[in-house]
């Protein structure tokens, strides 16, 4: 048996299904000679059978496709009828949620609270910005005090230290006395001038940083996330 042979017999075999599916396994087998090539055209033909168990087979597949698209469509049927029964269903009415409004007299009453209350408010707000007021008045007052200090001791230590040199000739131990106060004046300018540069240049602005964080909105928890 040839090929030719064997396709006439398959195809005489599969008369009796539709033309379009005899058709297309005809095709499926001369492409699958095709592909093997001349050369190999008896090898082929014992690979496969003779054509009626070939055609058996076809037709058995072509019988089990059938009835899995048909009980794809029964189940499809099935899914469509409960999905329509479910919407023909009554749905439950959502109950309706009432808003809060607060009552007008509460608004009312909450204005005139306010309106009584004004004066004490404005007099602590006013005594705590008094307050604030004279603390920092106070501050910046011991600092320039630390700074005048210190320049006027610097001002004692040249003055005493000039005198006293000239103090040295007539009296030796009265011209190092004078000396050594201007030397003490010196060494307390230096600590004022020092006290005045921290308090102004470090602890100031240190306060005001701490200051200005305790009055910085934080933001809210419901943002941040």
């Amino acid at each position: 048996m040839n090929r030719s042979d064997f396709m006439n017999q398959l195809e005489r075999l599969l008369l009796n299904i539709s033309p379009t599916e005899r058709e297309a396994a005809l095709q499926y087998y001369n492409d699958y000679f095709d592909d093997a090539g001349p050369e190999n055209e008896k090898e082929v033909i014992e690979a496969l059978g003779n054509p009626a168990r070939v055609a058996e087979n076809i037709k058995r597949d072509l019988q089990e496709n059938s009835e899995t698209r048909a009980k794809a469509s029964d189940r499809a049927l099935v899914e469509y009828g409960k999905a329509m029964n479910i919407q023909s269903q009554p749905q439950p009415e959502r109950p309706v949620e009432k808003k809060t409004e607060m009552p007008t007299w509460a608004i009312v009453l909450l204005a005139v609270l306010l309106v009584l209350a004004s004066p004490a408010i404005l007099g602590v707000s006013t005594g705590v910005f008094g307050v604030i007021i004279g603390i920092l008045a106070s501050w910046f007052a011991i600092i320039f005090g630390f700074g005048v200090a210190a320049l006027a001791l610097f001002v004692a230590t040249f003055i005493l230290v000039i005198v006293g040199i000239m103090c040295i000739p007539a009296d030796a131990l009265v011209g190092m006395g004078l000396i050594g106060c201007g030397l003490l004046c010196c060494g307390i300018g230096i600590l004022f001038l020092m006290l005045t540069v921290a308090m102004g240049g470090i602890v100031t602005p240190a306060v005001c940083k701490g200051i200005a964080g305790l009055f910085r909105k934080k933001p809210a928890k419901g943002k941040e996330n």
